[in-house]
């Protein structure tokens, strides 16, 4: 495929993108590689964003990544992507109103994932969503002014503002529609002591009800609860999860499933010379013997890479087996995961005391995943166990507990 291949198109400029950059370089493709995003600022340390940005410890230019001169790669930013032509191999795109076109002999679909939309229950201004650094930038102010804020949703982002809201001295009240935070993903012991890790700071977290009003004269003043509960606010923060950015690829011919779908190689279905990374491609990953979409930093770097290597045809057949790894900051301490936890039919917690929390995930007696807070480098120990499929239940002893 090498031989043939001579123009690269990457759809999206984020990490994911940029390693597949890397990746078609090191691997000896010559050709021209034309790189596109939306974002004018791409590529930057997405996690900042929700954490330092937010503070003001870091700037812009703090967490930008260079692109190396040396790797010839013509980036292009502020380009909305409306469709994939794969019959013609053309992306195309609007430029500030301009029609662009993009023809390419393979490409990359890299776009990531944006925040899933919040219906508010009125339109008012100090109403904000947060997914890029423009994002964060235009709430950083605001947020810093203060005395108040409301964050509706208890996923990720929304514990991280949380945190980074009161290491301002802001006061936060978390509205999270299930019973226990991050419970979905999490299992509910860990939810539990993470929720009661945000109260300890000071976090009002608000379980079991959902915004269903907002008041206020041209600005948000007030939010008001499914209980009949009214919070005075200054602004409030939608972090109700986000969606892949694969909208532009309807009518491409492509298979589309919450991602694009794509084999064990990260090779698109529906097209020939297309792959996909990070956010933006379900895979079906050997190590767990289903399809996944994983939002992670860490696997974006190595999908990238992985999906170059198969554009070029260099890639094993076995596909990429990935054991996802993940962090959040939260407190300066760090909640960490590797594996999967999305779809275990039990749990243990496999150490517990007042400062930390590990917990063991799994699925048919297989051990899929672990996570912990305030776990230091024992998380990242039961990666092994994972890829073998330890059975779970060799993992417990005296202080394991099942609370599935």
């Amino acid at each position: 495929m090498t031989a043939k291949m001579r123009k690269v198109v990457i759809a999206g400029g984020s990490i994911a993108g940029l390693s597949a950059a890397r990746e078609l370089r090191r691997s000896g493709f010559d050709g021209s590689i034309h790189m596109i995003d939306r974002d004018v600022r791409a590529p930057y340390r997405r996690p900042a964003v929700s954490k330092s940005i937010l503070t003001a410890q870091h700037q812009p230019a703090d967490i930008a990544i260079a692109v190396p001169a040396e790797l010839d790669i013509a980036s292009v930013g502020g380009v909305s992507l409306c469709a994939l032509d794969s019959r013609r191999r053309v992306v195309l795109g609007d430029a500030d109103g301009t029609a662009v076109r993009f023809g390419y002999d393979g490409l990359i679909i890299a776009t990531g994932s944006h925040a899933r939309r919040w219906r508010p229950p009125a339109e008012l201004g100090g109403v904000y969503s947060l997914r890029s650094l423009a994002d964060g930038m235009a709430l950083r102010g605001p947020l810093a002014a203060a005395g108040h804020v409301v964050v509706v949703g208890g996923g990720f982002i929304g514990l991280e503002v949380a945190s980074a809201a009161r290491s301002m001295g802001v006061a936060v009240t978390v509205i999270e529609a299930a019973a226990v935070p991050l419970a979905h993903v999490l299992g509910q012991a860990l939810g539990e002591y993470l929720a009661q890790v945000h109260r300890d700071h000071g976090v009002r977290v608000r379980c079991g009800t959902t915004v269903t009003g907002l008041h206020g004269r041209g600005t948000v003043e007030s939010v008001v609860l499914s209980d009949g509960t009214e919070i005075g606010t200054d602004l409030v923060l939608a972090c109700v999860g986000s969606e892949p950015a694969v909208g532009w690829l309807h009518d491409s011919g492509l298979e589309l499933g919450h991602g694009v779908i794509c084999d064990q190689r990260c090779l698109a279905s529906g097209a020939e010379h297309v792959a996909a990374a990070g956010d933006a491609a379900s895979w079906h990953n050997p190590c767990f013997g289903r399809r996944m979409r994983v939002e992670h930093w860490a696997n974006a770097i190595e999908q990238g890479t992985f999906a170059a290597r198969a554009l070029l045809g260099l890639a094993p057949e076995t596909g990429f087996h990935s054991v996802p790894y993940f962090w959040s900051e939260q407190y300066g301490t760090r909640l960490q995961s590797v594996g999967v936890s999305a779809g275990h039919d039990e749990a243990l917690i496999l150490r517990q005391s007042e400062q930390a929390i590990l917990v063991g995930y799994g699925h048919a007696g297989r051990l899929i995943g672990v996570a912990g807070y305030n776990a230091g480098p024992a998380v990242l120990g039961y990666r092994k166990n994972i890829e073998r499929g330890t059975r779970l239940a060799e993992l417990a002893d005296t202080v394991a507990v099942n609370v599935s």
